[in-house]
């Protein structure tokens, strides 16, 4: 993953190089967050690094990296349910997503499409748990003040397509007495900024 990430920015760099009309723009770690919603929880990632390259002004390439285990629950008040809020992000984070095996997911954009006005459908890879499928969301692009502003419409991705079984009405596990299952379908919404270089 290093390796290729290493590989994406030397292309960054190189098509200044040559003096193009590329710009990269760098995705603010710190404002930037990756919503979700699974059952009756929700919470957020938070980003760990990535960025746009624009050619005069339109996006033609993007890779971000998640950090997984920036997992949290909003649902539950950090006073009143403080306990039970982090056993939900600490079985979340290393029964479901094994954050020790795959502590980071990436998103890489193969395809952008205006719509209309500022709304676009993007397409591209989302490697998760090991597993890289296609994935694809509208999202609202603003770019203004050498700033991108990303904000997607809520879209839907089902966790068993990257491997993620545990508590899955599709493999109930034989020793659960309770019986207990978590929704395969995983609510996502995408809200990301990134500052020009």
């Amino acid at each position: 993953m290093k390796k290729f990430l290493i590989i994406i920015l030397l292309g960054f760099w190189s098509l200044n190089i040559f003096g193009q009309d590329y710009q990269f723009y760098r995705v603010d770690t710190l404002k930037s967050k990756i919503f979700w919603k699974c059952d009756k929880h929700n919470g957020f990632f938070n980003l760990k690094k990535g960025g746009f390259v624009l050619d005069k002004n339109e996006i033609v390439s993007g890779l971000f990296f998640v950090n997984i285990n920036s997992l949290q629950v909003k649902d539950l008040d950090n006073k009143e349910y403080s306990t039970a809020k982090l056993i939900l992000e600490n079985t979340l984070k290393n029964e479901f997503l094994e954050i020790k095996k795959y502590p980071d997911a990436y998103f890489k954009l193969e395809e952008i499409k205006n719509i209309e006005n500022d709304k676009y459908l993007i397409k591209g890879d989302f490697t998760m748990h090991g597993i890289t499928n296609c994935i694809e969301f509208t999202a609202n692009i603003k770019i203004k003040n050498n700033k991108i502003h990303l904000v997607s419409e809520k879209f839907i991705i089902d966790r068993t397509e990257w491997g993620i079984y545990r508590m899955s009405p599709k493999r109930p596990y034989i020793d659960d007495e309770n019986g207990w299952t978590v929704s395969d379908t995983v609510e996502i919404q995408i809200n990301l900024i990134a500052i020009k270089e």
